[in-house]
């Protein structure tokens, strides 16, 4: 039983106050739709930029590369033939690369990132990259691959793992001094069920400020805008390993280097995105 509540004899009535947030909840919704408005514009402004921007320049290469040998290969030496189609071959390599992220870019965004993972031999599937990568002749030949416990028995996508080990390989030796060495280590602990990849650099290595935000779309560090990049590499990797329900991390230090560590399950839960 309830007891029902003494009433003073003081009292004498009520207030009751009724606060319409109709107005205000419309408001914060517009505004967020303001918002989110405003960042998509700046996207597209931004990929347009770089979509005409890192399309151009390779255009161009071959263009001129093949104008050279249209005019001057009945007189061009044989090294010189060779420079010009190398050229070619060069930009070519560019611009499928920037296509192959703009296509993960766009199934990422639009959560149709595909993920089928599928049986591998872990050691075996890094040392052939390497040797796939080296056939760029973009100084592959410097990466060191060293493999702790049993990496025979695994399970995942290969796509995803090319992409994420490929792009961090890329850029330890873009971003670092020529003919230096860089570490590639690949731990698999089937304790914790995880396989861990670590690529350590000796280059011009990632400021505190910077490492906050290189998995942002477009971002670029302060010290590397005379090198090559379009900003979406490290974006790119980074939503590949989180398909992969995985973690990525990294540490570095200016002019010391940096270590990328990526840890992924060895047999990850098959998930549909709808």
């Amino acid at each position: 039983t309830t007891t029902a509540p003494q009433i003073s004899p003081d009292f004498c009535g009520a207030v009751v106050v009724f606060w319409d947030i109709s107005e205000h909840r419309q408001t914060k919704i517009l505004e967020d739709a303001l918002v989110k408005e405003q960042e998509i514009s700046r996207f597209r402004a931004q990929f347009t930029s770089l979509v005409s921007h890192e399309f151009r320049n390779p255009l161009s290469a071959i263009l001129t590369a093949a104008e050279l040998l249209d005019r001057y290969g009945d007189v061009a030496t044989e090294v010189q033939k060779k420079t010009y189609l190398q050229r070619i071959k060069s930009s070519v390599g560019r611009m499928n690369q920037l296509m192959e992220d703009l296509l993960l870019l766009g199934q990422a965004e639009t959560g149709k990132l595909e993920f089928d993972p599928v049986p591998l031999e872990l050691e075996q599937f890094c040392r052939d990259l390497i040797e796939e990568l080296s056939q760029t002749g973009e100084g592959f030949n410097q990466i060191t691959l060293t493999s702790f416990g049993d990496c025979t028995n695994a399970v995942m996508d290969t796509r995803l793992l090319h992409y994420i080990l490929a792009n961090l390989l890329s850029n330890a030796i873009k971003y670092s001094p020529a003919n230096e060495k860089i570490e590639f280590n690949l731990t698999c602990d089937h304790q914790q069920q995880v396989a861990i990849f670590q690529i350590q650099d000796q280059g011009i290595g990632i400021s505190e400020q910077d490492q906050n935000q290189v998995f942002q779309l477009f971002y670029r560090g302060n010290n590397v805008k005379k090198i090559q990049g379009t900003g979406l590499g490290l974006a790119i990797v980074k939503r590949c390993v989180e398909r992969h329900q995985g973690e990525i991390s990294l540490s570095s230090k200016l002019g010391v280097g940096t270590t990328f560590t990526v840890q992924l399950p060895l047999f990850p839960r098959r998930i549909v995105h709808c």
